[in-house]
């Protein structure tokens, strides 16, 4: 029996590649998101007890309150928007989608997740210049003494963010067998661990008195 070429030189397989890169970038883009996200809501606390403390102790309060609660509602936002994707807890209307068999779900959440990546990176593309415009006009806010640009800067890094999550889902679902919301969350309607523990014969039935 004689092996032909390619079993004797077995080549690499591009979906292979293509899946750990995409691995690679959904953990990045995770870890990116979690320091913004842990960063806007410590800095909300922070500035939150700092001005109690000072208007209840020392009699004043800290101007600068107020623009970095808004400044972190912003990183809330735009970077809540690409975790989000990124869990898959977007909300859905599926009263026609889970009436389709798996293949057919399968090919409209990949046209579902390629569409609203590339419109996701339009609307990026957008904010960018609209930054820039605002970077060339100038402006500083009044407390803060920052420039608005570095401020609405979170609008278009929060769209990509958004745009790669969904990109990554349109990958995962050409590369991988099952249909998924996200790269990390599969389209089911419960997870295992919210499923009640099965109970053993013993547990569930009734204890009995013996026979006399």
């Amino acid at each position: 029996m004689h092996c032909s070429r390619s079993d004797a030189f077995p080549t690499r397989r591009p979906p292979g590649s293509l899946q750990r890169v995409a691995t690679y970038v959904a953990t990045l883009v995770e870890r990116i998101e979690e320091v913004l996200l842990a960063s806007a809501v410590l800095l909300i606390a922070a500035m939150t007890i700092a001005n109690v403390f000072c208007r209840s102790l020392l009699g004043f309060s800290l101007a600068v309150t107020d623009e970095v609660a808004q400044v972190s509602i912003i990183v809330l936002c735009f970077t809540g928007l690409s975790y989000a994707a990124g869990k898959g807890r977007h909300i859905r209307m599926t009263a026609l989608y889970d009436m389709l068999p798996e293949s057919a779900r399968k090919v409209m959440m990949i046209v579902i997740t390629s569409v609203t990546s590339v419109l996701l990176f339009v609307l990026c593309w957008y904010a960018a210049a609209y930054v820039l415009t605002v970077h060339r006009l100038g402006g500083i806010s009044p407390a803060l003494r920052i420039p608005y640009w570095s401020v609405y800067l979170v609008a278009p890094v929060g769209l990509f963010l958004a745009g790669v999550q969904y990109a990554l889902a349109a990958v995962k679902n050409m590369t991988t067998p099952g249909v998924y919301l996200s790269f990390t969350r599969a389209d089911t309607y419960e997870s295992d661990d919210d499923q009640p523990a099965e109970c053993q014969p013993t547990d569930c039935e009734p204890d009995r008195e013996p026979a006399e």
